[in-house]
């Protein structure tokens, strides 16, 4: 079961298991096999009549698709419903051209993305918005989303019909922008009573699998994976370095930083207590995802509050199709908090963010207000995503980025952001480059050998200021890594600089003799150790270094004495 799963699981009891039981969604199952000779996953998902196959490789980072992958369909009847979609996916994301063949029929697509953004093929054209329909929103922004409906039986008329009518009935009414949810709820149980609840059904279940890949991408869930990798520095540790904007955030939501420390050590204690993990198992991720939902329900249950009833009333609104009540429910009790707050009240705002990266799985309700802003002529931020394009030397590199929407009003800056942690803004270090829509290059340059980047696209309008995607890179010169094909891109130090303990993390292609060297500034070796013969896959070194000087050392990674990868250590005190 997924992890979201087993987090519904574990939120409202045994009860949730037998969904088709219930008379609710349609039974849903999930498997998944590892080919080490490939290094490809296959994910079998099975809905309705329906089968979802997908495989291909996935990241290291958090396991989303990464890299070629085939999605396949199959339905029982009727059968010409059955494609094939295969296209290059970047960290979940869908980017460049997707081939979609009709099993059946032969019959030949093609579909343009950006940073999973859709676009016009054959290049990156920006979209001019006129009044639009949430059908054609969903047609020419989400096509994927359209075949996977497609694929359960129901036609491009029948979602159309369905999309249209449910417009319809909200247009009845006259409602200020933050009533949308309401209004939108109020028409979604109209629709329940009528022939499209099927619609309705297979769009729920939908959206939860939508929803699964989308919470990958939450920092605290990527702050606890490398608190596994790196097995010296604590979660908040992690929180603190890498991803210092959840702290922000939870400080919106009254959290203090020390409030959030001492959940972190109850969530570290937690999940060390459910035993060990191997980093070189495929499933590693899964693994921990599972034991991640488990520890933080635990700590919702440490104490004699309203929070567990209010957990179980959320994750039944989400059993019965009614998502965005979820948001209704926490944001209710996130109001009883300010300062001081319990670990247990700490977790239900961290659950708070999760839910609200899950219920944007929704993608016809995302539709529906994207044309709804569109009509009613409300600006909102651009679109915009950013793409790495290459290392130039051992301190520059190029980033594109790519001004996709305007949102309604015009693009009076726009540039790249970027920082040592994830998901820079505009108050951290930025590239300016020119106005408006479309694409354009920028070229950081004055960076350090060795360190890690994180950069992303921004664009402002009258509305506000937007961000893509954040790309994370290590600086390097042209010779090494890729070169000599040893090791993958992400071989890293952290922390880095360091006072004492370093974990020295690199990722192999295939089994050999390493050696490990720390050299000073004046050539001298100061550390050295064979570390033997090491099989394909991820390894981590923890080294205590208090006994060196402060100062700046470089790290070499040998292969049998030949090929070399180095990366710049330094220690701070």
């Amino acid at each position: 079961m997924s992890a979201i799963g087993i987090f519904i699981l574990l939120a409202v009891g045994s009860d949730v298991i037998d969904l088709d039981a219930m008379g609710i969604v349609p039974t849903y199952s999930r498997d998944m096999t590892y080919n080490e000779k490939t290094n490809q996953f296959t994910e079998t998902e099975a809905y309705s009549r329906t089968k979802k196959t997908t495989i291909g490789t996935r990241d290291r980072g958090a396991h989303r698709w990464h890299g070629k992958v085939t999605v396949t369909y199959e339905s029982i009847v009727p059968k010409y419903y059955d494609f094939k979609e295969e296209v290059e996916m970047v960290h979940g994301k869908r980017n460049g051209t997707s081939t979609i063949t009709y099993l059946q029929s032969g019959t030949v697509i093609y579909k343009c993305y950006n940073m999973g953004i859709k676009v016009e093929c054959k290049k990156a054209a920006p979209v001019n918005e006129a009044e639009i329909s949430a059908y054609q929103v969903l047609s020419s922004k989400y096509p994927w989303y359209l075949f996977a409906l497609n694929a359960t039986g129901f036609k491009d008329a029948d979602v159309e019909s369905y999309i249209d009518t449910l417009e319809e009935i909200m247009g009845t009414n006259e409602f200020e922008d933050d009533e949308f949810d309401d209004y939108y709820d109020d028409a979604i149980e109209v629709l329940e009573e009528t022939p499209y609840d099927s619609i309705i059904v297979i769009n729920s279940l939908l959206s939860f699998m939508n929803g699964f890949e989308l919470i990958k991408d939450s920092e605290l869930r990527m702050a606890v994976i490398d608190h596994y990798r790196s097995d010296v520095y604590s979660t908040y540790d992690i929180v603190s370095t890498t991803y210092p904007g959840y702290l922000l955030s939870l400080q919106e939501g009254d959290v203090t930083d020390q409030d959030f420390e001492e959940f972190s050590q109850d969530l570290d204690s937690c999940m060390a207590s459910y035993g060990s993990l191997d980093l070189e198992d495929p499933f590693f991720i899964d693994s921990v995802d599972s034991w991640l939902y488990r520890a933080i329900m635990s700590i919702y249950e440490t104490e004699d509050s309203d929070s567990t009833d209010i957990l179980k009333s959320a994750a039944r609104l989400y059993v019965h199709n009614d998502l965005q009540s979820i948001w209704h429910e926490i944001n209710s009790m996130l109001i009883q908090y300010s300062v001081n707050s319990t670990p247990a009240e700490v977790s239900e705002v961290v659950l708070y963010f999760i839910v609200m990266q899950f219920i944007q799985g929704d993608i016809i309700k995302r539709s529906v207000w994207k044309s709804y802003l569109i009509n009613k002529g409300v600006v909102s931020v651009p679109t915009v995503t950013t793409v790495f394009e290459a290392g130039n030397s051992a301190t520059s590199v190029t980033l594109n980025g790519y001004v996709l929407e305007d949102g309604g009003a015009e693009v009076n800056s726009r540039g790249i952001t970027w920082a040592s942690y994830y998901n820079p803004t505009t108050d951290d270090h930025l590239e300016a480059s020119g106005t408006g829509m479309g694409a354009f290059q920028v070229t950081l340059t004055g960076l350090t050998e060795g360190d890690t980047y994180y950069a992303r696209t921004y664009a402002t309008n009258s509305t506000g200021t937007a961000y893509g995607n954040c790309v994370q890179f290590i600086v390097q010169s042209t010779v090494g890594i890729e070169e000599n094909g040893l090791f993958d891109l992400d071989f890293s130090i952290y922390p880095n600089p360091v006072s004492a303990f370093a974990t020295f993390s690199f990722q192999m292609e295939y089994s050999a003799n390493m050696e490990l060297t720390i050299v000073d500034l004046k050539g001298g070796v100061v550390y050295q150790n064979d570390l033997g013969s090491l099989p394909r896959g991820d390894h981590q070194i923890n080294l205590d270094l208090s006994a060196l000087k402060s100062g700046i050392y470089s790290c070499q990674l040998t292969k049998s004495g030949t090929a070399q990868v180095t990366r710049k250590l330094v220690i701070v005190r």
